[in-house]
């Protein structure tokens, strides 16, 4: 019963298999985590969204979880790098990425808060 890592289940020659829809609701949201658009996110990324939903999260387990996508090793995940997880798990050949799990849980919490809006119709309290 041998423990099997992540990073072992996703490598560099990933295929991206997903559909236009399936890339633009993906790339959309890794926007949102890549709030300057520099192409790339990084724990401070991830960390600023996540304390935008009160989640907090030990660093170097964040550090962790970045490094199972981030193929080349350079300290980021670039978008290539996150549509190849996607794909993987769409695939089945990645089951449980934290990563993926963390972005989808931000995003529909984000999600979820919407909008502040101001009902003006006169009538209420």
């Amino acid at each position: 019963m041998g423990y099997r890592s992540r990073s072992e289940q996703l490598t560099g020659t990933t295929e991206i298999t997903l559909d236009t829809q399936e890339v633009a609701k993906y790339t959309n949201r890794f926007h949102k985590f890549d709030k300057d658009s520099k192409g790339f996110i990084t724990t401070v990324d991830v960390q600023r969204v996540l304390q935008n939903i009160s989640v907090q999260i030990d660093e170097n387990a964040l550090h962790e979880i970045l490094n199972e996508v981030d193929l080349n090793k350079n300290g980021q995940v670039e978008l290539n790098e996150f549509l190849q997880l996607m794909s993987a798990v769409k695939k089945g050949q990645v089951s449980d990425s934290r990563l993926a799990i963390l972005m989808k849980t931000a995003e529909e919490s984000l999600d979820l808060r919407g909008p502040v809006t101001v009902d003006r119709s006169g009538g209420g309290v």
